[in-house]
Parts: structure tokens; sequence; C-alpha cells
């Protein structure tokens, strides 16, 4: 072993790395069908004349005052409408904001003890109250006595009110044939979040409109360890096409909808992305079926911005997300406000429980 520390690091976990066997095909916890991944399986996406409209989803929150007992978010849902290149206007303000806070309740039950989670939502309009989700549907419990954390409970409002959102979008913004594109997959990770989902898929289904989940990142891997994606990009060097997907499983998880794919939207893109469809509306589909909904997607993924990732996409990202300059003018709003009230005297010492490694950075960075 060298002297060097890092260079040992590097070296060992090279080779342990790259003497694995390939299983390729994805590792899951599913019952549905998995696919061997290998080059004879992928497909070329074909260019279509008439691309589909398409919806895009997506939504942004940031913290504004947190302590152990409570915190304070602003929450934003935004939808954004393009067919091919096209931007198509929405015929309502395509976003939604809102404030939330969210406040912890210790209870005994049966000799435990047993911390809920309780959500009010502020929405910044009177149009906006329409797309925010009942609070009802927001409250958790959980045995853990680390209060308000690791529960992910700052995107918890924000997740349900972009359900919310594409339910309403499903409703006055699309027909029969369009898509709407969720950010990241057709799963469902909290509480009372798939009666959103369900509310949605079935609008969806009974309209016609194709309901697609579409993942910038993934953390899946193969059957031998290997991340999916880039084992996917490894193994589409030998396809002859620029522009491709290959089916992955029919279910990776038990509360995941969707049929799952890899795809590259453009020959000179370095990405790859994990895609879903609504799995009983990709089974229903044909190979053409399939193919203009990628391509739909594919025309949409040529701007330098980030080639090979849908315009819609990056669009809808942009004015959803809470951005720092924003997110400390409305910490100013919301320390103004509690400066006029002297309760706030003592509950911000609440917060500064938290405080104090922020300053230790701001000391020593």
């Amino acid at each position: 072993m060298s002297d060097d520390p890092v260079k040992s690091l590097i070296e060992e976990l090279g080779a342990q790395l790259s003497q694995k066997e390939h299983s390729d095909v994805v590792l899951n916890n599913g019952k549905g069908k998995q696919f061997l991944i290998a080059p004879s399986e992928f497909c070329e996406i074909k260019q279509t004349e008439s691309p589909r409209k398409i919806a895009f989803v997506d939504g942004g929150d940031g913290p504004l005052e947190e302590s152990p007992n409570y915190l304070i978010t602003i929450n934003r849902v935004y939808y954004s409408l393009f067919q091919g290149k096209k931007r198509i206007k929405p015929k309502e303000n395509p976003r939604v904001q809102f404030f939330s806070y969210v406040t912890s309740n210790i209870e005994t039950v049966d000799g435990k003890k047993n911390v809920s989670y309780n959500t009010r939502l502020f929405p910044h309009s009177s149009e906006d109250k329409k797309y925010l989700p009942l609070e009802s549907d927001l409250t958790s419990n959980t045995e853990s006595t680390s209060v308000l954390q690791g529960a992910r409970l700052n995107s918890l409002g924000r997740r349900f009110a972009e359900w919310q959102l594409a339910i309403h979008v499903v409703e006055s913004e699309l027909s029969a044939g369009d898509m709407l594109v969720v950010d990241g997959s057709l799963q469902t990770n909290f509480k009372n979040e798939i009666k959103y989902a369900k509310r949605l898929y079935d609008l969806a289904m009974k309209k016609g409109v194709i309901i697609c989940g579409l993942a910038k990142t993934s953390r899946l891997i193969t059957e031998s360890g290997d991340p999916l994606l880039a084992r996917v990009a490894e193994i589409a060097e030998d396809v002859s096409f620029g522009k491709w997907h290959v089916k992955i499983a029919e279910e990776v998880s038990s509360d995941d909808r969707g049929f799952m794919m890899a795809v590259k939207f453009h020959e000179k893109s370095r990405f790859v992305f994990r895609f879903e469809i609504l799995r009983e509306q990709f089974e229903a589909m044909n190979e053409e079926e399939i193919n203009s909904v990628l391509d739909s997607l594919a025309q949409n993924s040529q701007d330098v911005a980030m080639i090979g990732y849908p315009y819609g996409a990056i669009d809808a990202d942009r004015f959803a997300q809470v951005r720092m300059d924003e997110l400390n003018m409305y910490k100013g709003f919301i320390l103004s406000e509690m400066l006029k009230r002297p309760e706030w005297k003592r509950l911000q010492k609440y917060s500064a429980s938290l405080s104090a490694h922020d300053v230790l950075n701001g000391v020593t960075s």
C-alpha cells in the first residue's frame, strides 16, 4: 500500500469496482418483469411529423425559519406547456405559491412517545388556494425522538401541491393524446400521497392524457451493483443510433405505478434519464404510440442550455425553484413580522438552537 492515503483509496476502490461481473438487469423491489439490458434491446426514437402537446409540472421550496419543533417554508409549483419547440400559453396563471408551517405535538400512546406533525398552508393569493392539498392529508406520525428531522417535512406541502396542480392541468389544459410529465418518477413516498396520485391517474386515463415521469437522477443499481443509468450508457456505446429507449422493468417498487425505461433524447447528449409511463397506459400502447410519446419529448430536447433534456422541464424547474436571493428576501419578511410581536422574542430562541453550526461555518470558512 502506498504512503499516500488518497492514492491508495482510489487505486483500491477502482480495482474493486472494475473486477465485478455484470448482471444487466435492474435490482428492484417490485413484482413486475425485469428486462435484460443489451444492445439488441435498444429501440431507436424515430422522428414524427406531429409532436404531442406536453405539460411539464415541477415544484420548489425553501426553509425560511426552523427549530426542533417548528418549520416555516415557502413553496412554489409551476407548469409549462409545449408542443415540440413551440411554447403554448396556459389558460390560467401557471405558478402557485404558498407559505407553510409544520409544528410537532408529542403524545403518549400505550406507554410510547409519539410525535405527530401538523401542517398549515397559507396561499400567496386567493387564486392559489384552490390548488392546495387538504391540510388534514399532510399529518404524519413517528416514534423518532429527533423531532422535525429526517422526515422531509420541508417538501411535504410542495409535493402534494404538485399532484394537485397536475390534476388541474389535466382537467383544464390537456386533451386526449396529450402528455403530462412530472419531475421524478411516478412513485409515492408519503402517507396519503397515493390518494392524490390515484386521482390524477384515474382522471388522465378517463380523458386519454398520458402520464409520464422524467427523473434527472437515479440511485437504482443493477443486480451486480453497477449504477443503472451509467451501465445503460456503457451498453449503449454498442448501439448504432443516437436517440433511443430501452425497457428496464414493468415495476421497480410496489409504490411506483410507472413502466420504467431508460432514454436518450439527443444524439449529442451526455445524459441518460429514467423515464416512466403510467403502467396501464404503456401496456395499452403499440410501438408506434410509444415512439410518438418519446419523440415528442426528443423534439423538445434540443436547447443548448442542456441538450438532450426537455426544455419544458428546464422552464418548469426555473420558474418553480426558490432562488437564494428570494429566500433571503422572504426570510427578511418573516423576521420583520416576528419582531413586531412580543411572543416571538422568546420563540426565536427556539430557532437559535439550530443556528450555532451556521455561525461556526461563518467564522471558520
